[in-house]
């Protein structure tokens, strides 16, 4: 079970973009309608934007959101706004992700790509969002999608 810390609970909230627990990120996504992450994927220590901005994701593209990695370790921890600080997210682009690929493509800003992986830009309420489409060599194509 989930430890949380001294003075918390799933329903206290967070400072701005203070970190969440793994308990009340989940239950923030859970009242979002979005369902639990696959697989080993943790929310431990997530920003508290990040979640708002999963769930403003959800709401602006009306898409199912399948959130396939979070805080765990095996991510790129380089620079301020990584996975190891809370402020991405990985999401599922195939299947139920498809829908997410079509409204990310089909209404945020293009960039320039992040090495060989497309990029796009966009804000929903008030939150930067940079939408990275990986391309791994090992397989696991997704979003990686950064929340400032």
């Amino acid at each position: 079970m989930q430890q949380l810390a001294v003075g918390t609970s799933a329903s206290t909230p967070a400072a701005d973009n203070g970190r969440l627990t793994n308990r009340q990120a989940l239950a923030r996504l859970s009242a979002a309608g979005i369902g639990h992450p696959v697989g080993r994927t943790s929310l431990e220590g997530l920003r508290a934007r990040t979640i708002q901005g999963v769930i403003a994701l959800k709401r602006a593209s009306h898409c199912t959101i399948t959130i396939t990695g979070g805080t765990e370790s095996g991510h790129s921890n380089r620079g301020r706004h990584s996975h190891a600080n809370g402020y991405k997210l990985d999401l599922r682009t195939r299947n139920e992700g498809a829908c997410v690929t079509r409204w990310i493509k089909t209404t945020q800003h293009k960039g320039r790509p992040r090495g060989n992986d497309p990029r796009w830009y966009g804000t929903l309420d008030r939150i930067s969002l940079e939408y990275v489409y990986e391309t791994p060599r090992r397989g696991g194509v997704h979003w990686d999608i950064t929340f400032v």
